[in-house]
């Protein structure tokens, strides 16, 4: 067994890609696309695992806080607002069936995250 010594580096990519794969693959239960679902969670892992690493360089005192995967920073708005738009871009049909699915959202709440990323965007 490897002991991980948290204070000194940040988890190995593959290991985000891995925690963000048996999640997303988990709550999407095939009902998303695989190689869809496989571009987000390489999409997601590339903005999350950069992201740590910055925060790592600019929060020092934070480092052990960024030096593994949190998982609640899977459901942050920006994520979701980073896979909306790739779904959008994209031009997926089903972008909003799949994105209730991987947000764990209904038809409304879906609907508020919406709102929030309009408004996030025009303020």
């Amino acid at each position: 067994m490897i002991f991980w010594n948290t204070e000194n580096k940040i988890e190995p990519k593959k290991e985000f890609y891995s925690k963000i794969k048996e999640y997303y693959i988990g709550i999407s239960d095939i009902q998303v696309p695989t190689e869809l679902l496989n571009e987000i969670i390489s999409k997601v892992t590339d903005q999350i695992y950069s992201d740590y690493k910055r925060f790592w360089k600019q929060y020092p005192k934070s480092r052990k806080r960024y030096s593994t995967l949190k998982m609640d920073d899977i459901q942050h708005p920006f994520i979701h607002f980073m896979i909306t738009d790739f779904l959008s871009q994209k031009g997926i049909s089903k972008s909003r069936e799949y994105s209730k699915i991987l947000f764990r959202m209904n038809d409304e709440e879906y609907d508020k995250h919406l709102d929030y990323k309009d408004w996030y965007e025009t303020k």
